[in-house]
């Protein structure tokens, strides 16, 4: 029994001796191996940069070869699109132009038409208040032949009820811009009234108006129909005195 102990005691260093052998050579293995390896990669990085190096150099060889024909290239491209360009701005300006041409030729017609479009009012406004005077000198007249007839009930209501119709009749001319001109008293002037008489006054200065035959009519400022008038002038007596005078 004490044999047999002692023979296991005598084998368990060995075993251990030999478990640290191996041990030791797997370490040793490893090492070498990653040693193996730090080489290959120091290496391979040592020769990357040549390679790199060649790389490039070729790629500028390439590139050095293919520079004048590519220079060319590019100026003639550079130069077509600047004709196109040149082109497209002129056309563009011609456009401006044009559009600006049409939008005052626009506004031109449309500023025709419009200054037509007010003078055929006017025109059309003018002739009929010229036909409407025509009857308002009827109904003047109507009421100066009125003015000498007899006075009593059944006259007078047919005098108010023309003169009335005659005021509303002229309210209407004056609300078409039409005025009523009857100058007696004012001074002749040739710009606005027509003289169809000349009577000597001792009352009035010469050159008064002392009647109207016709009555004249202004349109938006303008003298539309001058008024006939009776105009005084100097009497025989104030001749004789002028020429006594002188």
């Amino acid at each position: 029994m004490s044999k047999q102990k002692k023979s296991d005691t005598e084998e368990t260093p060995a075993s251990a001796s030999e478990a640290s052998d191996s041990e030791q050579i797997d370490d040793e293995t490893e090492s070498a191996s990653k040693a193996e390896h730090v080489e290959t990669t120091a290496s391979e990085t040592s020769e990357s940069p040549d390679a790199s190096d060649d790389g490039e150099k070729a790629d500028e060889t390439e590139e050095a070869a293919l520079e004048p024909a590519e220079i060319e290239l590019l100026k003639a491209e550079v130069n077509e699109l600047t004709s196109k360009l040149i082109d497209l701005e002129s056309q563009l300006a011609e456009a401006q132009r044009d559009v600006s041409y049409a939008k005052a030729e626009t506004q031109t017609v449309s500023r025709r038409g419009r200054e037509d479009a007010t003078r055929a009012v006017n025109r059309a406004k003018r002739d009929l208040l010229t036909r409407l005077m025509v009857v308002a000198d009827t109904f003047h007249h109507t009421a100066n032949e009125l003015e000498k007839v007899e006075k009593d009930d059944r006259t007078d209501v047919i005098v108010t009820a023309v003169q009335m119709a005659i005021k509303e009749f002229d309210k209407v001319l004056s609300g078409e811009g039409l005025e009523l001109m009857n100058p007696v008293g004012e001074a002749f002037d040739p710009q606005f009234h027509e003289a169809q008489a000349l009577v000597p006054s001792e009352t009035e200065e010469p050159g008064t108006i002392i009647d109207v035959l016709r009555v004249g009519y202004i349109l938006d400022g303008n003298v539309l129909r001058a008024p006939q008038v009776v105009v005084t002038k100097e009497t025989q007596n104030d001749s004789d005195e002028a020429s006594d005078d002188a």
